[in-house]
């Protein structure tokens, strides 16, 4: 496992989707993360097998609380549909000020893994051109002014607030988050930082588009949804998870769901142990050979936007939780009302069992250590 400490390895910047994050590491230093699953030949029982019955029933309850009642469900759609009416017509009948090519419906309301509560739909849309910053707010005007016609209630208030990467649109709780892209082929052009939307912005938004279509075709287990929203669940209450992207919850589940060689179906439980046993074994950690991020080409790691620090308090908290998990305290780590929380600083006790948290294995490195590597 390579959680070590001191200046991070040499080498140019990563020039993978994402433009940012560590560099990588030389080949030779690549290994791929022990994984139980595909080792269990190799650790032969001296007990029966583990009763996953609690902590499936508690996995499920939890998922049915984290996922949007059908009445919430219906507001968003409602929302989506009138906004997708609007893009269609603008499409066949181009307006002056809009030249739509297309609209996709990304993230989580696509993917049917958003939150109960979190009633937000992501939207991109491609213009024909290459954008700039004042197309954001034409557009915004267009599409608010066409929305503000169809709503029932003309009275509720309408909130419009443009950003860097589009637009918001929000009416009777519901938000549209509207990302401005282009065709793929207007990137390569140049790009005036103080004219138009950034590069980055551009290519993730077009990235989100490849990121729903591939779940949608993909993760087709229920199960995956299961443990998606779960720990989309932990980056709001556990700190150690607050900065993993939802796209490397998205392969994580997936890979924890259905790679193995044996080709096993497994059961909710099961995936939802073998995700934290990935994590705990450091499947995302600089040496790893991680999960290969199926929308980019060549290979890009799933976790190569997340700096060292991201890194090891992921595996980090993993290891922690695995170890409670171990030892019954599935409703501490699912955060079950009335179960105590699990703590990362101190130990706790889990059925007589006491378990002692990780400790954080990276150290910065200081200027003085940098100019010593470096000389």
């Amino acid at each position: 496992m390579y959680r070590g400490r001191g200046a991070a390895p040499r080498g140019p910047r990563p020039s993978g989707p994402r433009g940012f994050g560590p560099p990588p590491l030389p080949p030779d230093m690549i290994y791929k993360s022990f994984d139980y699953l595909e080792s269990k030949h190799l650790f032969q029982r001296v007990t029966s097998d583990i009763d996953d019955s609690d902590l499936s029933k508690a996995i499920l309850e939890k998922n049915q609380k984290l996922t949007p009642s059908p009445e919430e469900l219906a507001l968003i759609q409602e929302q989506v549909t009138k906004f997708t009416s609007i893009v269609d017509n603008l499409v066949v009948s181009p307006n002056s000020e809009v030249d739509v090519e297309e609209m996709r419906i990304v993230g989580s309301f696509k993917k049917g893994t958003i939150l109960a509560g979190h009633k937000t739909a992501d939207i991109v849309l491609i213009i024909k051109h290459l954008p700039a910053k004042e197309d954001i707010t034409k557009i915004m005007k267009v599409l608010s002014d066409k929305m503000a016609s169809l709503q029932n209630d003309k009275k509720k208030k309408v909130e419009v607030k443009e950003n860097e990467r589009g637009f918001t649109y929000k009416y009777n709780g519901i938000t549209l988050n509207v990302l401005i892209t282009t065709l793929p082929g207007n990137t390569k052009e140049t790009i005036d930082p103080e004219k138009h939307i950034k590069l980055d912005h551009l290519k993730n938004s077009l990235a989100a588009i490849r990121h729903a279509r591939w779940f949608e075709e993909s993760a087709f287990q229920s199960s995956i949804r299961v443990i998606v929203r779960i720990y989309k669940d932990f980056k709001r209450r556990i700190p150690f998870f607050a900065n993993v992207n939802p796209w490397t919850i998205d392969l994580l589940a997936h890979h924890a769901a259905v790679a193995n060689t044996g080709g096993q179906q497994l059961t909710v439980p099961q995936v939802f142990r073998r995700s934290l046993q990935l994590l705990a074994a450091g499947i995302l950690l600089p040496g790893s050979a991680s999960i290969c991020d199926p929308c980019e080409p060549g290979f890009v790691k799933a976790h190569s936007f997340m700096s060292y620090e991201d890194q090891d308090n992921l595996t980090c908290g993993a290891q922690t939780l695995i170890r409670a998990l171990s030892h019954g305290g599935y409703k501490e780590i699912l955060g079950v009302a009335g179960a105590r929380t699990v703590t990362f600083d101190t130990a706790s006790m889990f059925n007589g069992i006491i378990v002692t948290p990780s400790k954080l294995a990276y150290e910065k490195p200081t200027p003085e250590s940098q100019s010593t590597n470096g000389s």
